[in-house]
């Protein structure tokens, strides 16, 4: 756990008994705590843990500009109701972590904590998936260089292959960025129609006979 001192939690709430109990207890804790109403969702990206009172949040129809894939802090859902329209404003809104209403002397700071947790998950897991396709998208963009090369010369796949890594290295340039270059290039030329394009000359394509043609 980090130094509660060091944590900043905000609190998007109206005023009210809740929110003054609740900033009042955090505070008492150690956290560095403010109030945020109306919401202003600039201050989000400065704290570490935002409470939302999301019934007031879907009653004034405010926009926190919250993207639930790659949320700004961790967000704790302040809930006082469980009817169907809120509960859908709670969905909505991905909170890492929910706490009922009324404030009791339990379970604020839990809640700060086990938010922190899912965000840290979420933000990893975000980073996971990115690289994940970064690199799908690097081995498609290989696979094409490689057919350019094939179908322009009497190469074979791995010599194709380590063709790519050694101007690569030479250029001292990822694998990738020489592979971009040529597929570019490739296109290029058959705008211009110097060249059939990747797709109508691929090494796997069969030129079909006519019927005549024996």
């Amino acid at each position: 756990m980090r130094n509660i001192k060091s944590l900043r939690v905000l609190i998007v709430q109206p005023r009210s008994h809740d929110r003054d109990t609740l900033h009042r207890h955090l505070t008492r804790i150690g956290f560095l705590t403010e109030v945020n109403w109306p919401p202003s969702p600039k201050i989000f990206e400065m704290s570490d843990v935002v409470f939302v009172a999301v019934r007031s949040v879907a009653e004034a129809g405010a926009d926190l500009k919250w993207s639930i894939d790659a949320p700004p802090a961790a967000m704790v859902a302040l809930l006082d109701y469980e009817n169907p329209a809120i509960m859908e404003e709670a969905i909505r809104l991905g909170p890492h972590a929910v706490l009922g209403l009324p404030i009791r002397n339990f379970g604020a700071v839990a809640s700060v904590f086990v938010a922190l947790q899912n965000f840290k998950r979420q933000k990893k897991l975000n980073s996971t998936i990115k690289r994940l396709k970064s690199r799908i998208e690097g081995d498609k963009l290989l696979s094409k260089a490689k057919d350019v090369l094939l179908c322009n010369s009497e190469m074979t796949e791995e010599d194709a292959y380590k063709a790519l890594r050694t101007h690569a290295m030479n250029k001292r340039v990822s694998i990738q960025e020489i592979a971009k270059s040529i597929v570019n290039a490739e296109g290029i030329l058959a705008e211009v129609g110097l060249r059939p394009g990747i797709n109508s000359h691929a090494p796997n394509a069969v030129k079909s006979k006519g019927v005549n043609e024996e």
